[in-house]
């Protein structure tokens, strides 16, 4: 028997670790609960660790906690009996249209908050004070906007004072604005008040319009799409962020395979040819002729143009002292537009080598959260400022989910952006890039959008996601898959210019039978919706083959069952 009366140890590095945790919630727990220090810095009396969180979207009660911890202002509680109400999800609804008709993506751009003038003599509090009730303004009349449009709804925007703030601070510090848009809808991503922003004030910046992701683009698009920017008066170049880190990986994996070569094989050296170098180089260094008046730009050749940019701004202010030389390029651009990876081409950063200085980057939309500084060369710095969603009227929500703009893991409907997917992508492109069959009806086209619910139940089936209890298709799943490859590009639809001369440049079906040019479909023969579902559906009736006689089988069946008795199973 142990002895009775004996001490528990109650000490020890986790019970201690468990008591503090438990104080600490109990004191911050109302400061975590409540949502309003998303909203402003730790001088505003917010969270410092989420002082640049970025915030989209919010019910209305959270902006109003916003607004009025912005104010300063001060509320008494008045105890009255108050219910309140939580914003109903309808659910999904499916809008009935001309199915036959593209839906047009119609917005309108709104202005970029200014930071008020200020001066040396201005005290921080002051400052503080006027950004404040400068943003207040600014989000006022955005809401009056919204409140007298009847058919356009303002887009989530950045609501986050301390993120406007890290603009400013770019735009301020930079000699030349840059911002990097989407090729596949550069008019979206292009912010032209931020242009005239720039331009504002006593010294002017210069304005750089870098067209990322152009290998989506073919060469005609390119040039309808450039023909645009110059007719607008906009200085612009081509680019592809993903062409030119891959060229960047691989010779840095190659560099890297030679140096390890060189420590472990040192014998080799002395066997390798001499010219065997010289050969590879110049087979890697053919030039091409470029048809194109718009040529997508590689590394060395944007490295080049902004030298030139530099070069001439240098040029017009003079060497300062207090830059040290250096002419400083302010990046902005949206969430997800491959803003990060254009400073990690330019930087020529590699995974495969840790000697240059890397921005992070990542597939969730806004990976960069404050505004940093990178040393190109002796004449250029670059600005990186933290994505912004700037508010424009747009006439679908669903665009934003489309264009990568808000993560897909906050999307609840996911039919309305499906349905944008089904009038932009054919059926073609569908079954081929996915290997699926959707059915369609007997007097479909091929010309007629693919149905929504056809096309997510197929693909579900085909990749086995199921929902539990009843075990039907998980279309949810299915549609986050499918928006998740269009914005990746793997399902590709590109928007024209609004004055374009050739339509049939950005047709989708001539782009579809172009990528895929086999007419017949080796997946499966045509079937219809009826025929579909009738496989689907297992008969009830039993399967009786009508040319066989049935008094015939029965006298069969019988025969042998006598036989059997009389002669034995073995018999």
């Amino acid at each position: 028997m142990g002895r009775t009366g004996a001490k528990v140890k109650k000490g020890g590095l986790g019970n201690a670790l468990l008591r503090t945790q438990k104080k600490t919630s109990s004191i911050n727990t109302k400061d975590v609960s409540s949502s309003a220090g998303k909203h402003v810095s730790e001088r505003d009396g917010g969270d410092a660790s989420v002082a640049l969180a970025s915030y989209l979207e919010g019910s209305s009660l959270d902006d109003f906690l916003a607004s009025a911890v912005l104010a300063n202002r001060e509320f008494t509680a008045v105890k009255e009996s108050i219910m309140l109400m939580e914003e109903a999800d309808a659910g999904p609804q499916v809008v009935e249209k001309d199915k036959n008709v593209m839906p047009e993506m119609t917005f309108a751009e709104m202005k970029v908050p200014r930071r008020p003038q200020w001066d040396k003599s201005t005290t921080a509090e002051e400052l503080n004070r006027l950004e404040k009730e400068s943003f207040l303004e600014w989000r006022r009349d955005i809401a009056m906007l919204e409140a007298s449009s009847d058919h356009l709804e303002v887009t989530p925007f950045e609501k986050n004072l301390e993120v406007w703030r890290q603009l400013w601070h770019v735009r301020e510090r930079s000699d030349i604005m840059v911002q990097i848009v989407d090729a596949r809808n550069p008019l979206f991503y292009r912010s032209t008040d931020l242009d005239a922003y720039a331009k504002e004030g006593e010294t002017p910046r210069r304005t750089l319009l870098i067209v990322n992701k152009s290998d989506f683009l073919d060469e005609r698009q390119r040039t309808a799409w450039g023909d645009h920017f110059k007719k607008e008066n906009i200085d612009f170049v081509f680019f592809s962020a993903k062409e030119a880190q891959d060229e960047i990986d691989e010779e840095a994996k190659k560099l890297r395979q030679e140096e390890r070569n060189a420590e472990s094989h040192d014998q080799y050296d002395e066997v390798k040819p001499a010219n065997a170098p010289q050969v590879v180089e110049a087979e890697a260094v053919v030039a091409k002729e470029e048809t194109s008046p718009y040529p997508v730009l590689s590394r060395v050749e944007l490295l080049e143009f902004v030298t030139k940019i530099a070069t001439e701004v240098l040029d017009e202010v003079g060497v300062r002292v207090k830059d040290k030389g250096l002419i400083k390029f302010g990046m902005v651009g949206f969430p997800n537009v491959g803003k990060s990876s254009v400073i990690n081409a330019l930087l020529g950063a590699s995974t495969y080598s840790h000697k240059t200085q890397r921005v992070a980057v990542g597939a969730t939309p806004g990976k960069t959260k404050h505004f940093q500084t990178m040393i190109l060369s002796d004449k250029i710095m670059l600005c990186d400022c933290p994505g912004l969603v700037f508010p424009s009227f747009v006439n679908s929500k669903a665009e934003m989910y489309c264009c990568g703009v808000l993560p897909l893991s906050q999307l609840r409907d996911h039919v309305s952006p499906c349905q944008l997917l089904c009038h932009r992508i054919p059926k073609r492109v569908f079954e081929r890039t996915y290997g699926i069959k959707i059915p369609t009806s007997k007097t479909a086209k091929e010309t007629d959008p693919v149905e929504i619910y056809a096309l997510l139940e197929s693909y579900a089936r085909n990749r086995g996601y199921t929902t539990t209890g009843k075990g039907g298709p998980d279309t949810s799943r299915a549609a986050r898959d499918i928006l998740r490859h269009y914005v990746n590009g793997r399902l590709l639809y590109c928007h024209p210019p609004p004055d374009v001369s050739d339509p049939t440049i950005f047709d989708i079906h001539e782009l579809a039978k172009a990528q895929f040019p086999d007419l017949a479909d080796p997946i499966a023969p045509e079937s219809t919706e009826d025929e579909v579902n009738k496989e689907a559906t297992p008969s009830t009736e039993p399967n009786v083959d009508e040319e066989l006689d049935f008094d015939t089988t029965v006298e069969d069946k019988r025969a042998v069952s006598k036989r059997l008795k009389k002669h034995g199973r073995k018999g």
